[in-house]
């Protein structure tokens, strides 16, 4: 097998398995009841990220999308936001008590499942597979600016 037909062979295999992932991590949305962007929004909110900005960012996510999961998540009575003193036009997200006690019920629950598989793999897998998969994801950046600059 030449080396162009094993690099897609092998991209194929990371493309599946990075769709299987996916379909695990919404796995624990949909037993929490929740959006993807509303189980993220929740926990990070409860790491204490208070902005949509802040959320949003890390989520990798547009402000609608994220705007729209604030919106069910305060339908729900799980967040609160609240304006900055400085800036009412800025808010800032807070549990509100129901939401504290679904996030430590509900949304720790997926979480402790993660950290328990994470666990099985040994320190150096789990380090590699971090690296890796950043590495990749730069080289994919790369390539997407390049391919901006040129079509251009």
């Amino acid at each position: 097998m030449d080396r162009d037909t094993q690099a897609l062979k092998t991209l194929s295999a990371f493309r599946e398995s990075t769709m299987e992932l996916d379909s695990v991590y919404s796995t624990f949305s949909r037993a929490c009841g929740l959006s993807e962007a509303e189980y993220w929004s929740l926990l990070f909110i409860y790491e204490g990220f208070a902005t949509q900005s802040q959320i949003s960012g890390r989520l990798f996510l547009s402000r609608q999308t994220l705007n729209s999961a604030f919106k069910q998540l305060r339908k729900k009575g799980l967040i609160r936001l609240e304006p900055y003193e400085e800036n009412q036009r800025a808010k800032q997200a807070f549990l509100t008590e129901a939401g504290k006690l679904f996030v430590e019920k509900s949304v720790m629950q997926m979480h402790r499942v993660e950290e328990q598989a994470w666990q099985q793999m040994s320190p150096e897998d789990q380090e590699a597979l971090t690296a890796l998969t950043r590495r990749f994801s730069g080289f994919i950046q790369q390539e997407l600016k390049a391919h901006r600059n040129t079509s251009s």
